[in-house]
Formats: structure tokens, C-alpha cells, sequence
């Protein structure tokens, strides 16, 4: 005959859910080896958490209320073609369901939560519940996501490699792993923007894994500089070309070339500001920036007589 997993945790066969987690929570407590190591504590504790271990999941609770403990064994019998489900077998490790049904080794600041008290709240074995404070996120782990010009103009996705530290099953050690992400940079991401994956970056010991950020950083570009959402550009001019007027051709960040003329006179501090051809708004991608255009005036290094008589 096989095993009676509700009759493990003490509950009916049309128990709800949270009364097996409950169940579950105090047995585990109860007969943990840190807590009563004698050889019989040390198999209950094993038994409960093979009962959780089915009773908790939908589809094997399913399986076991139909066929017993035989269907997970061997596979319980699909309708139509005499195929059978996937086979079950406990992987026989108690301390990694305890671990991830209370979140780590500390099972007492959960406890709390559903009002537990009693002679629990000062058990030595695990440092009380005064002793231990719930787990605590790992700092976050911020890694610089350097973004073009051009791939802010027009949005993008970035494909990042990360170094991160992730726990081993035994929860004592961690290993550097690489994990690939692609960051989506939306038109007119600004500068120092944040992208947060949550609980994707590095794995403390008993610490809730950190949240992975990666912060915008515009790389440096060969002719504009980004001010905002606008686009200074910088060209120089000879001295006739300031007091008579010039045409200039600007290259934009969409590889249009852009000829602009120049009327006036251009003195020190003179700027044209061509609207509508800078960066797109974060917030609202149907406006644009400006262009501006900064202008340094290169004068001759000697003169002709000719050119000094005029």
C-alpha cells in the first residue's frame, strides 16, 4: 500500500492549499534536525516534506487523489492513445523544500506573519526570532550601459553579458555565472536613464538576490554634442565667410546632409538654431529637439597689401 501523504501532514483529503502550507509549516518547524535531532524527528521531517512536496502541486495532488502514490511513480494514463503523464520521484532533499517554502534557514520572521508565538519565538536552534531578521536584498548591481547617439535617435536593443555571483544548491557558496540581456533603449532615452531588472543581479547567502540596473551612458560622438534633446554642432568659418555669408552642409544623425544658409553676420557667440532636428522626447516621441549650430571664426594669419588697402 502506499503512502498516505495526507495522513503525513494531518490534513483532510479536500484540504485547501494554505491549510497544507500550514500544516506543512509547523511539521517542518517541528521535527527540523537543528531543532530535535533524534533518528525518528529526522524521518518525519523527510516525510512531510515529500507530502508538500505533492500535495502543494496541483498537477501531482491530481494525479495521487486518482491513481496514488504508483501514478506518480510510473506515470498516470492520458485520455485517448494509452499514453502516460511525466513520472515523479521526490529528489529526497527535505532542507532544500524547507528553504524554498520559508525563503532561506531563518523559517521565524515568516512565522510571524501569520501570527505564531509560543515557545517558537525563542528557540535557540535558529537565534530566535529576535536573533535573525528577515532576509535582507543584496545591494543593487549597477552596470553602465553605454548607448550611440544614433541608437538614441532612432531606439534600440542592447545585447549586454553580465558577471553575476548566483548561489550554489548547497546556499553556502556562490559561483560567477554570464547570464545574456537585452535592454530595450527607447527613441530619446535620456542620459543617465535606469533599467531595472528585478532580482536578476548578484546572489548574497541568504539574501534576496539583488536587482541588476543599467544606467545609460552616451558614448562620445564625432560631431554633435548632446545638451538635452538638443544637438550642438560646431563648425568653423573663415573671416570673409562671417561678414559675407556662407552655406554649410551638416551631415545629421540619420545620414541626411542638411544645407543651411547663413545670412547674417556671424560674430563671437553666434549660434543658428535649426528647429526640430535634435534628439526625440523621452516622454513624447512626436516632438524633437533643435540643431544647434556653434560657430568659431577662423581669422587670416597676415594680410596682403591689397587686402589691408580694402
Amino acid at each position: 500500500m502506499g503512502k498516505n501523504f495526507y495522513f503525513v501532514l494531518g490534513v483532510d483529503r479536500d484540504a485547501a492549499l494554505a491549510d497544507i502550507q500550514k500544516s506543512y509549516r509547523l511539521l517542518a518547524v517541528k521535527h527540523h534536525p537543528d531543532r530535535c535531532n533524534t533518528e525518528d524527528s529526522g524521518k518525519t521531517f523527510l516525510a512531510v516534506a515529500e507530502a508538500f512536496d505533492v500535495l502543494s502541486d496541483v498537477k501531482r495532488r491530481a494525479i495521487y487523489d486518482q491513481f496514488g502514490e504508483e501514478g506518480l511513480r510510473v506515470g498516470a494514463p492520458t485520455v485517448g492513445e494509452g499514453r502516460f503523464s511525466g513520472t515523479y520521484t521526490f529528489h529526497g532533499d527535505a532542507e532544500k523544500v524547507f528553504r524554498e517554502f520559508f525563503g532561506g534557514d531563518n523559517p521565524y520572521a515568516e512565522m510571524f506573519d501569520f501570527g505564531i508565538s509560543g515557545n517558537l519565538r525563542d528557540a535557540p536552534e535558529f537565534g530566535g526570532m529576535m536573533g535573525r531578521a528577515r532576509p535582507q536584498q543584496a545591494p543593487d548591481q549597477l552596470v553602465k550601459l553605454p548607448v550611440s547617439l544614433q541608437e538614441v535617435y532612432r531606439g534600440c536593443t542592447k545585447k549586454l553579458k553580465v558577471s553575476r555571483q548566483v548561489a550554489n544548491d548547497d546556499r553556502r557558496t556562490t559561483t560567477e555565472r554570464n547570464k545574456l540581456f537585452n535592454v530595450v533603449v527607447p527613441p530619446g532615452a535620456e542620459e543617465g536613464t535606469k533599467f531595472r531588472y528585478k532580482k536578476e543581479g548578484d546572489q548574497g547567502i541568504n539574501m534576496i538576490p539583488a536587482d541588476l540596473i543599467f544606467e545609460l551612458e552616451s558614448e562620445e560622438h564625432p560631431r554633435f554634442i548632446r545638451k538635452g534633446v538638443d544637438l550642438h554642432y560646431r563648425h568653423t568659418v573663415m573671416l570673409w565667410e562671417a561678414l559675407c555669408g556662407v552655406w554649410i552642409e551638416v551631415r545629421t544623425l540619420d545620414d541626411r546632409f542638411m544645407t543651411v544658409p547663413i545670412n547674417d553676420i556671424i560674430s563671437p557667440g553666434y549660434q543658428k538654431v535649426i528647429e526640430g532636428e535634435g534628439l526625440p522626447y523621452y516622454n513624447d516621441r512626436s516632438k524633437k529637439g533643435n540643431m544647434v549650430i556653434d560657430f568659431d571664426v577662423e581669422f587670416p594669419k597676415n594680410l596682403t597689401p591689397r587686402q589691408k588697402e580694402a
